[in-house]
């Protein structure tokens, strides 16, 4: 098992927990009397979510009373996956890509289930649909410098320019582009890099691809970052330029896989690992908790037909994408 041998767990913004690991969480198949779920934090307040509070709610119902669950709200992704390696967290629910650095420092983290939309209408989710879109995209005013240009071409008009990430650790924001990028201008492509921290971590001068690096701390901070000329393209998710797409021009889209429900299997034993699965594989808008489904406000709300959407168990290697994409960066 792989491990990491020091880490530095930073501070975290609590709810009622606190960030020291339970000694009654347990270990191996001991059943561990309270269990924590890591989150990050929301837009409107340093608390939890409505909708995290709903998949606190979910997760109590298919453990039962026998345990306690709660929710943390951690600075970042990184202490979201640093949470889950020690112990202080034992479920997490936040990025693929967080998900996917904490399995490779210890394999003892694993994936539940992810979710897709119910597109064949059986009633189960479907993995065809289980992923999300991550952009690269630039102010409408630059269009004419990537119009009838390939994609190839339109990525060397980044070339010294200023570009804006979401997180260091973000999947769509930034483990994506960053592997994009690479893939044009590393050693298999136009040879301008030899790593992928140059794309992200080094400006033009230090040997980078981009005059500025900037990061927007979330996905609509990045988006903000482009419109308002900050940057001259920059990386985001989703839904987070819906309003703004009079004032963005794409430049790359990617799907992505949706991030699992993730746990520590040190802590969450196989038998709380088949409870969460069978749960959440049968929820519905019939059986779920209040508004779980709900359009504006529910789980699902950034999905066009929120009923649709429905949790699939997880493959093994669904995120072979994302362990692939980490291979050149150590």
């Amino acid at each position: 098992m792989k491990k990491l041998t020091t880490i530095l767990l930073a501070a975290c913004l609590l709810g009622t927990a606190g960030c020291s690991a339970d000694p009654s969480a347990g270990s191996g198949n001991a059943a561990p009397k309270k269990i924590t779920v890591a989150f990050l934090p929301n837009e409107q307040s340093t608390g939890l979510s409505k909708t995290n509070e709903m998949l606190v709610a979910e997760i109590q119902n298919a453990l039962g009373e026998n345990v306690k669950v709660e929710g943390i709200v951690c600075d970042d992704y990184s202490v979201v996956s640093e949470a889950i390696l020690t112990g202080t967290a034992q479920i997490a629910w936040e990025s693929g890509a967080t998900f996917a650095a904490a399995h490779r420092a210890d394999d003892a983290v694993i994936p539940l289930f992810t979710y897709g939309e119910d597109a064949d209408g059986d009633g189960k989710g479907d993995l065809d649909h289980a992923v999300y879109k991550a952009y690269i995209a630039t102010d409408i005013k630059n269009k004419a410098d990537f119009e009838g240009k390939s994609r190839d071409e339109m990525f060397e008009q980044l070339l010294g320019k200023s570009f804006a990430f979401v997180s260091a650790t973000s999947t769509s924001g930034r483990l994506v582009p960053t592997t994009s990028l690479y893939r044009v201008f590393g050693p298999d492509g136009l040879k301008k890099v030899t790593e992928k921290a140059q794309i992200f971590e080094k400006t033009a001068r230090e040997g980078g691809l981009f005059s500025e690096v900037q990061f927007g701390g979330n996905h609509p901070g990045s988006v903000q970052l482009i419109i308002s000329d900050k940057v001259y393209a920059g990386a985001f998710c989703c839904q987070y330029g819906d309003e703004y797409q009079d004032q963005l021009y794409i430049i790359d889209t990617i799907d992505v896989p949706n991030g699992p429900l993730w746990v520590n299997s040190d802590y969450i034993n196989a038998d709380q690992q088949k409870a969460l699965i069978n749960h959440f594989v049968n929820l519905t808008p019939e059986n779920a908790v209040e508004n779980f489904f709900d359009a504006e406000n529910g789980f699902f709300y950034e999905t066009d037909n929120p009923a649709l959407n429905r949790f699939v168990q997880q493959p093994a290697d669904f995120y072979d994408f994302l362990f692939e994409m980490y291979k050149d960066e150590g």
